[in-house]
């Protein structure tokens, strides 16, 4: 099986891709966790906010790192030429990012 690839519509998907990448590394995940810390007094509530917090911004980070690969790959064969499903598939495969 093959697919037809429309270079055009390629292009758009990676920059709507990259765009969501941006959003998302724009974000400010540690106001809510700062903001929490002193909620709970004489607890160790503050120990898990800051935990949350590094949990929270390595998982966008990851994420991020992940639609940036999704966004290389359609740029990078952003060209008119049939790939087959099984090649497409590897590529996307490839880009695993360690957390």
């Amino acid at each position: 099986m093959s697919l037809k690839v429309d270079p055009e519509m390629l292009r758009k998907f990676g920059d709507a891709v990259s765009g969501v990448s941006d959003s998302i590394a724009g974000l400010d995940v540690s106001s809510p966790f700062v903001d929490s810390q002193q909620a709970l007094p004489g607890t160790q509530f503050s120990d898990v906010c800051v935990d949350g917090f590094e949990t929270t911004a390595a998982a966008l980070r990851n994420v991020c790192s992940r639609l940036v690969a999704i966004s290389e790959i359609a740029h990078g064969t952003a060209n008119n030429y049939d790939v087959t499903e099984t090649d497409f598939t590897a590529k996307l495969h490839v880009m695993d990012v360690p957390s």
